[in-house]
């Protein structure tokens, strides 16, 4: 296991989302003077392909989806309300707005379209578009069955085959070697909250937080080869943290990305045998 590239910044890290292309897509925020910008790393080698890369619209501006190298963002009707507005189509080899649709807001993207409605008085009414133009294709009025099959069929479709994300640690799990391992870590500790774990190949990945004091906790890492049983990863990830976080880790291809202090990614290349 080697550090493959790490990134690191004052803001925080809000959002970590890759393509299907392989492309890394960071969103930061910046909550004091309200910024969002969004980076961008071609995961393989770590070349940078943008940084720092502002719309428009400098903070109320999120991320719906990652669909062939394309962005889809969306703007917020009110600062102070949680919906969707507006659907901007952003490619990330040109770093170009392909388009935009002010009228419809998004709802998922599946075979080369992108599904949005737009909201009636009681209903809602139901488009879909070509992902590269946002040329409309088809109107389905108010059948949100149909709608809802498609969803379904899209969210079968997408494989999730290539991630590790944690789970929880508890007695159901039933290779000794992992018990022994976590035990042998956490024994003399005050554990608080779950202890987060999973396999990659014979690796053991786990994370936990132990109380130092009232209301601060180290969050730290661990990775195990447990064929020899060899500590090769040993991270403190948040050295005084106020509250227990998860999902501070997951493997993607063969890459472990960790986050730390809610500022920092740090990915490594996990080489098996």
């Amino acid at each position: 296991m080697k550090k493959h590239f790490s990134y690191k910044t004052p803001r925080q890290i809000w959002r970590i989302l890759i393509s299907d292309n392989d492309k890394l897509i960071l969103e930061t925020r910046d909550i004091n003077t309200k910024e969002v910008f969004y980076h961008c790393y071609e995961l393989e080698s770590g070349r940078v392909i943008f940084a720092d890369l502002q719309l428009e619209e400098k903070f109320w501006l999120g991320i719906e989806a990652v669909y062939k190298d394309i962005i889809f963002f969306h703007k917020f009707p009110k600062p102070d309300l949680p919906g969707h507005k507006q659907i901007i189509a952003f490619d990330i080899a040109s770093q170009k707005i392909l388009w935009s649709n002010g009228d419809l807001s998004f709802l998922f993207v599946n075979d080369n379209m992108v599904y949005g409605f737009k909201q009636g008085f009681e209903e809602r009414y139901f488009f879909s578009l070509d992902y590269l133009n946002g040329e409309l294709i088809k109107e389905f009025g108010s059948d949100y069955r149909t709608i809802n099959e498609l969803r379904n069929k899209a969210e079968d479709e997408k494989d999730w085959s290539r991630y590790i994300y944690p789970k929880a640690f508890n007695n159901e799990e039933n290779d000794l070697r992992i018990h022994e391992a976590i035990k042998a870590e956490t024994k003399n500790l005050a554990i608080e909250g779950e202890v987060e774990y999973n396999l990659c190949g014979n690796l053991l990945l786990f994370n936990f937080h132990s109380k130092v004091f009232e209301g601060s906790y180290v969050n730290k890492f661990i990775s195990i080869d447990l064929d020899d049983e060899k500590i090769l990863l040993n991270e403190v990830l948040n050295a005084n943290a106020a509250s227990l976080f998860t999902d501070s880790f997951f493997v993607y291809k063969n890459f472990l990305f960790l986050l730390r202090e809610k500022n920092e990614i740090i990915i490594y290349d996990i080489e098996q045998n």
